[in-house]
């Protein structure tokens, strides 16, 4: 049995995380992408840690890859970009709108050439509006939709950004989700599409929740949910989050679950209303018991009673690496980098059992320009016309 999307051709003209994510959603599924790069490469790649030219951001989303030099700037360059979205049913691009008309692809420069054509297309702020030119970042969209703000502590500063980035990582899985919802269509219609993808709004997905609001209100779902605190130092200095520590319907499990069966029978908290006159004395009864024992015990305990919790772990560490459910499911894969050795990254975000003796991993992260003329004779160049290219300064 072959990989699902085996039959599927992508040419991956995007740069730096979000765009090259999906690419490599897609590859990992058995598609044939190749990644288009400038002279210098996909702008990732000078990105710290760096090891000789190849970055952490490089190993993490180009796997399963091919990449050719081809430069776009240049009549001969854009020539091999045009032959490549005739052979493609999808294209990725992150390059900012007016770039892409300038340099002849944008989706009405090339919809012609290719009918069949599935054109993801991803901005920071959507095509439309004052801002549509912009430059986006994950960063940026930290502050843009609330984030930075709604991690602030009451009554104190505002944290700073972080570089976890999950807008991007949403807007990667939203772009690979829409081109294979579109090329659903296609096998109806028989015609390719553009999609229009935008940072923020992966952000602003990422927020339902709290963005849900009756109209004619202003009350929407807390981000700081009210009552007793989730999280308690233990006797180690770890700390230890458990959603069950709730003065309402768990208060009965979470108690039981952890010693605290007196607090039951204790008339100033055996209603839940004097519970939550009394939350700051409970906090305190609660965080003195949870500083005598290490979080892995009070972890233990919860979880002895089938109640959720864990110890705050460290991404530095390799503690999420090893954690107990991450190595039984395979969420962790290793792969050996030519140059660099072995690799350790995240597996694909979600299991087909189906395919589970297909070598789904089957090429590293490629170097610059490793397959320019592996490509470039697929796509039916000679030997000599791969040479003139060269010479022009189109291809690297």
């Amino acid at each position: 049995m072959a990989l699902p999307l085996s039959n599927i051709k992508v040419v991956d003209f995007s740069q730096a995380l979000a765009a090259p994510f999906s690419g490599m959603l897609l590859a990992d599924q058995g598609a044939d992408v190749i990644k288009v790069e400038p002279p210098d490469g996909d702008s990732s790649r000078s990105r710290a840690p760096n090891y000789g030219g190849t970055s952490i951001t490089t190993l993490s989303f180009n796997r399963n890859k091919r990449s050719i030099v081809a430069d776009i700037t240049k009549p001969a360059g854009l020539e091999v970009a045009y032959r490549l979205i005739k052979w493609a049913d999808v294209l990725v691009t992150n390059t900012r709108v007016d770039a892409r008309r300038r340099r002849g692809l944008s989706y009405e420069a090339v919809a012609g050439m290719n009918p069949r054509l599935v054109y993801a297309s991803l901005t920071g702020y959507g095509e439309k509006g004052p801002d549509a030119n912009l430059p986006g970042a994950d960063i940026t969209i930290q502050a843009r939709v609330g984030d930075i703000a709604g991690r602030r502590p009451v009554g104190g500063s505002y944290p700073s950004y972080t570089h976890l980035y999950h807008f991007d990582m949403a807007a990667g899985i939203v772009i690979a989700y829409s081109v294979m919802v579109a090329l659903y269509e296609r096998e109806h219609t028989g015609r390719g599409q553009k999609i229009e993808i935008n940072l923020l709004q992966a952000g602003l997905a990422l927020h339902s929740v709290q963005m849900t609001r009756r109209a004619g209100t202003s009350e929407r779902y807390a981000i700081r949910p009210p009552g007793l605190p989730n999280q308690y130092m233990c006797s180690d200095g770890r700390q230890l989050l458990s959603q069950s520590i709730n003065i309402g319907p768990r208060w009965e499990g979470f108690t039981k679950s952890v010693g605290l069966d007196k607090l039951l029978a204790d008339p100033a908290f055996d209603t839940l209303e004097k519970r939550e006159r009394s939350v700051e004395k409970l906090q305190g009864i609660i965080a003195r018991h949870f500083a005598t024992r290490p979080a892995a015990e009070w972890e233990a305990m919860f979880k002895r009673e089938n109640l959720s919790a864990t110890v705050v772990k460290e991404i530095e560490t390799e503690e999420v690496d090893n954690d107990t459910q991450v190595v039984a499911n395979k969420m962790i894969i290793k792969f050996e980098q030519p140059g660099l050795g072995t690799i350790t990254a995240n597996s694909i975000p979600f299991h087909l059992p189906a395919h589970d003796k297909e070598q789904w991993l089957r090429r590293p992260a490629p170097k610059l320009g490793e397959h320019t003329d592996e490509v470039l004779k697929e796509l039916g160049y000679s030997p000599k016309e791969i040479e003139s290219l060269k010479a022009s300064g189109g291809i690297g």
